[in-house]
């Protein structure tokens, strides 16, 4: 089911050319102290849990829950921050926001639409950049 999304997404990377990653691991370096060991698992743990958080987010969103929209967007910002996917941080925030008070309701499915997209490609970069 979401191989057919993670092609799509690496071959549409958001305007980001061939090797350039959408990811920024400067926060994950940072607390690692340098141990690279730390840096796969905290990169194997965003690849492990994140698309059953998407899967959540995406079924909330089908199912009209709203404030369960926001609560699996709130779940997924502080993953999202971390790993440096800058181009989804006004969007998971949006999701987040407009879930919690049911406003702009109607701009929640693009939103979640890309959100999916890119941390999909995100996570097809990972898996080739680290060898996963």
């Amino acid at each position: 089911m979401d191989n057919n999304n993670k092609v799509d997404a690496s071959n549409n990377s958001a305007g980001a050319g061939q090797g350039e990653p959408l990811y920024d691991l400067s926060m994950v370096r940072a607390v690692s102290g340098g141990d690279e060991s730390f840096i796969k698992k905290m990169i194997q743990l965003f690849v492990e849990t994140v698309p059953p958080s998407l899967d959540d987010l995406k079924e909330a969103e089908g199912q009209q829950q709203w404030e369960r929209v926001g609560k699996a967007a709130h779940k997924l910002k502080s993953t999202i921050d971390s790993m440096g996917i800058s181009s989804l941080k006004d969007d998971i925030r949006a999701v987040e926001a407009n879930g919690k008070h049911q406003q702009n309701i109607e701009a929640i499915p693009a939103l979640i639409q890309k959100v999916d997209k890119i941390v999909n490609a995100c996570i097809v970069q990972l898996k080739a950049d680290f060898s996963l």
